[in-house]
């Protein structure tokens, strides 16, 4: 979620000027339409949370099945949110609204920060739904209590207030730099050649995004995982592994999500989280199976090859479209109505519209493929941190210590990852094998991933063949996107190509 905000957020800070809503509303109508919009997206979410209740109180036996369906109504619901904000800046005049507020008499920009106002009815929304949504989670709560699942949980206003800090703690800092930059920009219009200026924002950037593991552990309220035999147990695993993190922390959800998270692309800071509901919930073999899979991610270099090829990509499709957007407009002028053709034309801010929509379409095509196979990667380094050396062995003694460096791989240890996802799908109300497309985008479905690892036990030679298929996706992909970069660079000023 926290990636869908970021993404939806920066794409509504794009300095667009917003046309004058079609029905020639005023400023304040917008505003009356706009938070009538509001109101009944958190109107859906009562609808939602009062639906789960009726269920469980009718049939308190079908824990599992409404969480389910619940997880997923939430999920639509987000996404409904994202279309609903759309429909709100545009067709309700929402942001040409801020920008007639926010605009000092003689002045041809808004001041500083004015996105925030912007932003403002998209987090009302948000911060409402999750007050309407306490409801269902409580009564979850409580028929998992009634089934003997005990575990402790929130007042309201505590369970609002891990929402915003675990959702929102991802998106405020970069989302800050980026209004931060706009409201500069405006002012000083001349910075926007400067290099000095491009070569701080940056600087800023790459820090932010290095210093992330200390900002989640800041605001997420992360701790160390308490001494004892887990915490020994994967400190020895991560030396096994040759996986270098700064600790191992305990990430408390009040039992409310079973998930692990390794966030850092140095060595120092570098954290895994583990949260309190996947440690009570699986065994020490199955959470240091987690544990593996969270370090096959680092020794894989998965969040450097997608640092790599977000910044690639956005770079060669910013430069494409600047390409191509003059013959788009004016093809668009020739053949398409006025209210259509201005959308394509390179003299109007909408015309980043529809790149925004080509990126969106691009990231969760691409992006999500690629995804989905370093995932299995992780997958199957996890089976292999619990491995031991003999390929047909039938169950671990005790006291096995799996072979160093994550380098055999053995039936047992294939069979406590599968096991372990199996889990984390339940406890987490996944569906195993149709959870939905959204839900399943960057991971594939849990089934999936379980056959291809029983496949990899009937045939030891598939998981070298995968491997290999997953190098050639790679250099494939960022061979292509350099190629499509070094043609662009050949063919413009490459201060052109630039996004920022």
């Amino acid at each position: 979620m926290p990636f869908l905000l970021l993404l939806v957020l920066s794409l509504a800070c794009m300095p667009i000027r917003w046309p004058r809503p079609f029905l020639g509303l005023n400023e304040w109508q917008c505003a009356l339409l706009t938070w009538t919009a509001v109101g009944a997206v958190v109107s859906v979410a009562a609808v939602i949370a009062r639906w789960t209740r009726a269920r469980l109180a009718n049939d308190p036996l079908r824990l599992e099945t409404i969480q389910h369906w619940y997880s997923i109504l939430r999920l639509y619901h987000l996404f409904g949110l994202f279309g609903t904000f759309a429909v709100i800046l545009s067709a309700l005049g929402w942001g040409w609204t801020v920008r007639q507020l926010c605009t000092p008499a003689g002045a041809e920009e808004m001041f500083a920060a004015a996105e925030l106002l912007l932003l403002a009815p998209f987090f009302a929304a948000l911060v409402g739904s999750w007050i309407c949504f306490y409801d269902a989670e409580r009564a979850l709560h409580a028929a998992a209590t009634s089934l003997g699942i005990n575990r402790p949980f929130w007042s309201r206003g505590a369970y609002v207030v891990f929402h915003v800090r675990h959702n929102l703690a991802l998106v405020l800092a970069p989302l800050s730099l980026l209004i931060l930059e706009q409201g500069l920009l405006r002012q000083f219009p001349e910075l926007a050649g400067d290099w000095r200026f491009r070569t701080i924002e940056i600087i800023l950037a790459l820090a932010v995004f290095a210093g992330l593991p200390w900002l989640l552990r800041l605001v997420w309220g992360l701790t160390p995982l308490p001494p004892g035999p887990l915490r020994d147990r994967l400190g020895e695993a991560a030396g096994r592994l040759r996986f270098r993190c700064s600790n191992i922390l305990l990430w408390n959800t009040r039992g409310g999500v079973g998930n692990a998270m390794v966030v850092g692309v140095l060595p120092w800071p570098r954290y895994v989280l583990l949260t309190d509901r996947l440690l009570s919930e699986l065994t020490p073999d199955e959470v240091e199976a987690v544990f593996g899979h969270e370090a096959g991610h680092v020794k894989h270099h998965h969040m450097l090859c997608y640092f790599g090829f977000f910044i690639i990509s956005v770079t060669v499709l910013f430069g494409t479209w600047m390409a191509i957007e003059g013959a788009l407009g004016q093809a668009a002028r020739t053949y398409l109505p006025q209210h259509v053709a201005f959308l394509l034309d390179p003299n109007e801010d909408w015309s980043a519209v529809p790149l925004a929509g080509f990126l969106i379409a691009y990231i969760f095509v691409v992006f999500g493929f690629l995804s989905r196979r370093c995932e299995r990667q992780a997958d199957i380094y996890g089976c292999r941190a619990v491995s031991c050396a003999r390929s047909d062995c039938l169950d671990h003694e005790p006291g096995l210590i799996p072979s160093p460096g994550g380098k055999s791989l053995c039936p047992t240890g294939i069979r406590i990852f599968i096991h372990a996802l199996e889990k984390v799908a339940r406890i987490n109300g996944i569906s195993r094998s149709r959870p939905g497309w959204l839900q399943s985008w960057q991971h594939s479905t849990i089934a999936s991933r379980v056959q291809f690892l029983q496949a990899m036990l009937a045939d030891p030679e598939l998981e070298p063949r995968f491997q290999r298929t997953v190098v050639r996706v790679k250099w494939g992909l960022f061979l292509g996107l350099g190629a499509a970069l070094a043609v662009l660079a050949a063919t413009q000023d490459w201060k052109t190509l630039l996004p920022f």
